[in-house]
């Protein structure tokens, strides 16, 4: 039983690490899929190979195919007169000689540029029961017909689309496309970054720009942390630390459930030692003998596996909770539950018959209760316990973690405060008529909340209190430093309590040609500045481009003041520490997010009252909407998921080390019960038989407790060695930890050595 749970343990994390690193197995020779991401500053995002500079360009004697997409997370399309939003992307014909995806109804053909592609989730939504083909969508002005129906991969995709278009059904879609490259097997992808991944210059005007490439295998744009935050649906992002982690617990977990395994047939073997030595007095042979082992110890994790799955089966619902994914069946699953088979009884064949090998016939056939094997068991033991003990402690210093990221102040606040898409638009400028609907239907919007009784007060921003982006910011000495840049409203500041603490913000409502500049703290004693009348800042490049009066103007590239000074808040995890930042503080907006302070208790019946304006104004049920403390927990996701890893599989190690002292410490009681009676006689009471019994169980637990600290410890310094604010590390954690071993221990042995304790001397002996 023991054995079962590790092993469901282990294969349930398992599968998902094999998800995790086939990602995209549905691709044409996903090795030869090559990428390019552009580097401006800093900012890094997929894109397409330029080919105004020689050291960025891939020879085309190297390049088999090329096929160009454009993504647009959160667009609307139209279907019966309701608005649906949707993940889209517009691709080119040979899209699919890259990506394989099996069709279920249809073709999927984009010859025609009114055609559209659908997902057969996104087709169930939309269409129910009935087939999707021919039936007919509006993507803003273009009337859509659906020509094929995908299904979904059983593999796990980089892509998150819902539709394909066309990519010719626009002649302009308002942002850059990004370039997918089928390279040659021979393509030396590492001497073209050691060109083309170096900064480079650009100067147009007063700016001047750094800007590199790094081309990345597709199998390797999965984990790639530098984009990861730049979309929210549109792309699907792993996260190796997370995988290092699973895996170190999945080792862990093998070795705690297979030394349970092994001490308890141990005491099993070691009963049948006399046994064997008979067989080898009646001559026995070497291959019948380990015939034997083996044919015992496969069915055994036969057993073991079939019960493994049968729990697997039974709990799939929370563990797909537990790692918010649902792993389908496959053929691996069957290549590793045979690998298992195939695998552990051979070892474990292997090392009883080298035990056993090793004895002769004299010491098998000696009492089974002394000897080496009580050593050999104890050691066993100690593992089991140092591993469940390293676990548990790991399990309270990230649980301790993640409490103390969620309780910190961030520098802003977040209490009650939506975050809501309510202008459900795409970007389409063509149509005079259409912008004019636009903005008649954003008046409406913004008429309702100001009438909400529900809402304490709103604004709308393109800027996001979380979002900066690096840049190479100068002071007035002309020294350069590494910043973080952003762009405010006066009203943002107001909105989350961003405190000034020199200077005063001017309100430039309506004025969208000027900034002010503000710094933070951290900023300005990185700048070496100690008064406010003293700072200036400009920037290596253009910061933001405004036109008035027909003329284009370039912010940040020539000398400014600095207006204010504002407290330090953090823009991301508070592991990241503070960040120097420049703040860019302009106009009003009009669009983006519209970010809403909620009276105290009515929360649920601005929910409602949101979605009644948007089925009033856009025929639609969809609406993206999201809490600011919401957002501040998606940055400790990861830290809520390892400390939930940890505290789970770390009560499993317990469950599982407590079962294997129950099965070792039964035989080993049992086998000293002559020596308990003869105690007995000679006066022995009830609590010294306790401590007598309890004594070697207590000491290996201690042991273990001293070994696993230091290995604790060692492992949390080198995972957050990185971590500008972490946790401290609490004394009581380690306390706590073995407390709740020991009671556990306690608990497992109290019947046993109670019933040993209370044994009658004379019956005892009688039957031994």
């Amino acid at each position: 039983m023991g054995l079962s749970l590790s092993l469901a343990c282990c294969i349930i994390l398992i599968r998902y690490i094999h998800r995790e690193l086939t990602v995209d197995s549905n691709a044409k020779d996903l090795s030869t899929i090559v990428v390019p991401l552009r580097d401006i500053n800093g900012v890094v995002y997929p894109a397409i190979v330029p080919n105004n500079h020689e050291d960025f360009v891939i020879d085309d004697r190297f390049v088999v195919e090329r096929s160009f997409f454009v993504d647009e997370e959160s667009s609307v399309i139209r279907y019966n007169n309701v608005n649906y939003e949707t993940n889209l992307i517009a691709i080119e014909d040979n899209f699919f000689n890259f990506f394989d995806y099996k069709v279920i109804e249809g073709d999927k053909s984009l010859n025609r540029p009114d055609g559209v592609i659908v997902t057969d989730k996104y087709a169930e939504r939309l269409f129910g029961d009935e087939s999707p083909i021919g039936k007919v969508v509006n993507l803003d002005k273009n009337v859509l017909t659906v020509v094929g129906v995908l299904e979904t991969p059983i593999c796990k995709t980089s892509f998150g689309f819902d539709i394909l278009v066309s990519r010719k059904l626009k002649d302009d879609w308002g942002k850059l496309s990004i370039e997918l490259l089928r390279v040659k097997s021979d393509f030396n992808l590492t001497e073209l970054n050691k060109k083309s991944n170096v900064y480079h210059k650009i100067v147009r005007g007063a700016a001047t720009y750094q800007y590199k490439y790094k081309y990345i295998n597709w199998e390797d744009f999965y984990f790639e942390s530098d984009i990861a935050d730049k979309y929210v649906s549109i792309f699907n992002f792993g996260n190796k630390h997370y995988i290092y982690v699973l895996s170190g617990v999945v080792f862990l977990l093998f070795i705690v459930g297979v030394l349970n395994f092994v001490n308890i047939y141990f005491v099993i073997m070691q009963n049948r030692s006399k046994v064997y030595a008979i067989k080898k007095v009646f001559g026995i042979s070497q291959q019948r003998f380990i015939l034997e082992i083996w044919l015992e110890n496969f069915i055994l994790f036969s057993v073991a596996v079939f019960l493994s799955w049968l729990f697997i089966e039974v709990s799939a619902v929370w563990w797909e909770g537990l790692l918010q994914e649902k792993i389908p069946s496959t053929i691996f699953d069957w290549a590793l539950s045979l690998g298992l088979l195939v695998i552990i009884p051979v070892f474990t064949t292997l090392l009883f018959y080298i035990r056993y090998k090793c004895n002769n016939l004299t010491s098998s056939m000696k009492s089974s209760y002394k000897g080496g094997m009580l050593n050999t068991r104890n050691i066993f033991l100690f593992f089991q316990y140092t591993i469940t003990m390293f676990l548990i402690i790991l399990s309270f210093y990230f649980q301790q973690h993640f409490d103390f990221l969620m309780s910190s102040y961030h520098g802003y606040k977040t209490d009650g405060i939506l975050i809501a898409q309510l202008y459900r638009h795409n970007r389409d400028f063509s149509s005079k008529e259409e912008l004019m609907n636009r903005f008649a239907k954003k008046d409406i919007i913004k008429q309702k909340l100001n009438e909400c009784p529900h809402i304490d007060t709103w604004m709308d921003s393109y800027s996001a209190i979380w979002g900066a982006y690096p840049q190479k910011i100068l002071n007035n000495k002309d020294q350069s430093f590494d910043m973080y840049v952003t762009h405010f409203s006066p009203s943002l500041l107001k909105f989350f309590g961003l405190k000034v603490i020199d200077g005063a913000i001017k309100d430039n409502k309506y004025n969208d040609s000027e900034y002010q500049y503000v710094l933070n703290k951290s900023a300005m004693r990185l700048l070496g500045y100690d008064k406010l009348e003293d700072a200036s800042v400009r920037s290596t490049s253009v910061l933001a481009v405004t036109s008035y009066e027909g003329k284009l103007i370039e912010h940040g590239i020539t000398q400014n003041p600095v207006s204010a000074v504002i407290d330090d808040f953090y823009t991301g995890p508070l592991t990241e520490g503070i960040k120097p930042m420049l703040i860019m503080i302009g106009a009003e907006e009009s669009g983006g997010n519209t970010l809403i302070k909620v009276k105290d208790g009515h929360e649920e019946e601005l929910m409602k009252y949101i979605a009644t304006i948007e089925r009033e104004v856009y025929d639609t049920d969809d609406f993206t909407c999201e809490w600011a403390d919401d957002v501040v927990a998606k940055m400790y996701e990861s830290d809520k998921n390892i400390a939930d890893i940890y505290k789970m599989f770390s009560y499993i190690a317990i469950f599982i080390s407590c079962m294997g002292l129950l099965g070792v410490s039964l035989y080993d009681i049992r086998g000293r019960y002559r020596e308990i009676a003869i105690r007995k006689v000679n006066g022995a009471k009830v609590f010294d038989l306790y401590l007598l019994l309890m004594r070697s169980y207590v000491m290996i637990l201690m042991i273990s407790f001293i070994v696993s600290v230091p290995i604790s410890l060692l492992f949390i310094y080198h995972n957050t060695s990185e971590f500008v604010v972490k946790s401290p590390i609490n004394i009581f954690i380690f306390i706590e930890a073995f407390l709740i071993v020991f009671v556990l221990l306690l608990g497992t042995l109290f019947y046993q050595i109670n019933k040993a304790s209370n044994i009658n001397p004379s019956q005892v002996m009688n039957y031994e």
